[in-house]
């Protein structure tokens, strides 16, 4: 990658409720044109951007996504008096955009399984394979979602990048399992040691892997980040460069 690209976590959520039309709207004015969300799937097979299992963080409501209808959470607004959007809702509102589409467990596969009927639906085979990646949590779900989307790409999971972390902490970055062209995580900080430095980014460039810095929400983190070319700054905070 040629120059840093900096993702919106949730959309921009200073003023708004997170993965609403305010937030992504906040955060396309910050300068963004990458963004993540969350999928969940509802009981009556209706995709949705929901972070957690139920609504209490967005709406201040214990409904549960995965055992409730979408009849009945669209009738739900958040603390801020939005409506939930829908994958359906995205698409039609943000479609020019890039996105990582973060596929919560448990419900992941079934996830995955009405994904592929929404996308016949929509015809929106194009889009996925060229402005989504997924975040997948298991090697099992990695697997189901490379049978029903070969060419979609997809971020290193966590273990991935764990791995990959410790092996390049501990100078044996060819023991990390890097591969390349995928895209690692890393944290800011593992305890006391500091990742942010220029012996991590080339480790992982050496073997052709990019590497995304993950939530460096202190401003100076940000900076140092890209500073050090990093190859994408996934955060909460703004746009700074």
């Amino acid at each position: 990658m040629s120059q840093v690209i900096w993702i919106s976590h949730r959309g921009y959520c200073q003023n708004a409720v997170e993965n609403t039309q305010k937030s992504f709207d906040a955060a396309l004015e910050q300068g963004f044109r990458h963004l993540e969300t969350d999928l969940r799937s509802t009981a009556d097979g209706e995709i949705i951007l929901q972070h957690n299992a139920t609504l209490d963080k967005t709406c201040g409501v214990a409904n549960h996504v995965e055992t409730s209808r979408w009849t009945d959470l669209k009738k739900i607004k958040t603390t801020d008096g939005q409506s939930l959007l829908t994958l359906t809702d995205l698409y039609r509102l943000y479609h020019p955009y890039k996105w990582i589409l973060d596929i919560k467990k448990p419900g992941d596969k079934r996830t995955l399984d009405l994904l592929v009927d929404w996308v016949r639906i929509h015809n929106a085979q194009a889009w996925v394979e060229t402005n989504v990646r997924f975040l997948l949590w298991s090697r099992g779900t990695a697997r189901h979602c490379e049978k029903l989307f070969p060419r979609v790409m997809t971020m290193a999971q966590e273990k991935e990048c764990y791995q990959a972390g410790l092996a390049v902490l501990l100078g044996l970055t060819r023991l990390g399992g890097l591969k390349k062209g995928r895209t690692y995580s890393i944290p800011p900080r593992f305890g006391k040691f500091r990742l942010f430095n220029s012996r991590t980014v080339e480790a992982y460039h050496a073997q052709g892997a990019w590497v995304l810095a993950y939530l460096p929400d202190r401003e100076d983190d940000a900076k140092i980040a890209h500073s050090l070319g990093f190859d994408e700054i996934l955060t909460n905070g703004r746009k700074l460069f």
